[in-house]
């Protein structure tokens, strides 16, 4: 099916979120949560591809109540996006993201089982869908602030993929290797480093830190997890 916007019901609210589906039957569902930069194009584009690869997949605007809409990957855009990353509360985060949970599994185009993937600051969103959502996969990609939640390991009852490049100035190597030693305790769950990859790496936006190397192998390996949902 074409891909549209739709709105999350939310309390007595909604969010702004792009949907996409396959075509024909119903499929596993992902929540894509974005970077600091919003749902931008390049966000819309992994929700595309995800579309490409059987799923039905659902991108929400984490910042629609304190500053919606995305963000030019620019200084002055980045200027916004860090005031508003700065501002924000991962519990109202979490309960977006839960919403978007249950809009997906509500849908038809869903078969009830839904992934959270996340990316850069949808990191930790990626970790607490696997402890406290009852999802079934967490996916990371170069997730911001992990180590801040780190108790969360304990409760994740679905498998975790998640990415890091070994150069990332965002999420240094010293709070990756804790991330790891919690992953590899975990049944069913890993933790990949990329040597040479930085901050992003998987979004051409990001020119010389866009690794295509590693988004390749990244990419498949994350599809490799969601197909066994």
């Amino acid at each position: 099916m074409p891909s549209q916007n739709i709105e999350i019901p939310f309390e007595d609210s909604a969010i702004a979120a792009y949907f996409a589906a396959p075509a024909s039957g119903a499929s596993g569902g992902v929540i894509v949560v974005n970077t600091i930069f919003g749902v931008d194009d390049e966000l819309k584009g992994v929700v595309d591809d995800l579309v490409d690869a059987g799923f039905a997949a659902a991108a929400p605007d984490m910042f629609w109540q304190i500053d919606p809409g995305p963000v030019p990957v620019s200084k002055k855009g980045m200027q916004r996006a860090q005031a508003r990353n700065g501002s924000y509360n991962s519990e109202d985060g979490l309960r977006y993201v839960a919403a978007a949970v249950a809009d997906m599994k509500a849908r038809p185009e869903c078969n009830g089982k839904v992934a959270v993937m996340g990316f850069c600051f949808g990191g930790p969103y990626a970790l607490m869908g696997a402890s406290r959502l009852g999802c079934d996969a967490g996916i990371s990609f170069h997730g911001s602030h992990v180590a801040k939640f780190m108790a969360e390991f304990g409760a994740v009852q679905c498998p975790l993929s998640f990415h890091y490049g070994d150069n990332d100035a965002v999420a240094p190597m010293t709070e990756i290797t804790g991330i790891k030693a919690a992953i590899d305790a975990l049944d069913g769950s890993e933790l990949f480093i990329y040597p040479g990859a930085e901050h992003g790496y998987m979004f051409p936006s990001r020119g010389d830190g866009y690794d295509v190397a590693a988004r390749d192998v990244s990419w498949e390996r994350a599809l490799a997890v969601l197909n066994r949902m």
